[in-house]
């Protein structure tokens, strides 16, 4: 299947919102095109872009919360077992973070330009007095 429809762009960012990644929601499903296709379509039609963009925005929010799950589950009692689970569970926050911030290069659900901060424009006068 080569031509990506809009019913197949809400279906594909439904999945991507759900944490789904590309290749679980298009590998071996045979009614969606193949990534490469979708990506394409993507960067050729504004609307598809936005639709993804939001849809890869939402994930992140989605990442925060599978943050919180891990922080908040129980470490088991053997003390051993306990540190190699909170070594676990770092590298696991660590790398899940970093997938947030590259979701959501601006900080937040909406992932606007406008939304950060506001530039500041002026001049700066230096001088030293002799």
């Amino acid at each position: 299947m080569s031509k990506v429809t809009q019913k197949h762009m809400e279906e594909i960012c439904n999945k991507l919102m759900d944490g789904k990644s590309m290749n679980q929601i298009c590998d071996g499903n045979q009614h969606l095109p193949n990534k490469r296709t979708v990506y394409r379509h993507v960067q050729k039609d504004e609307r598809a872009w936005e639709q993804y963009s939001k849809a890869r925005a939402i994930q992140g929010e989605d990442i925060d919360d599978q943050i919180m799950d891990i922080i908040n589950e129980p470490l088991p009692s053997d003390p051993k077992i306990a540190m190699a689970t909170v070594q676990y569970k770092r590298l696991k926050v660590d790398a899940l973070d970093k997938r947030k911030r590259q979701l959501q290069p601006l900080g937040g659900i909406r992932n606007n330009p406008s939304d950060s901060s506001p530039s500041v424009s002026g001049t700066i006068q230096l001088s030293w007095n002799e």
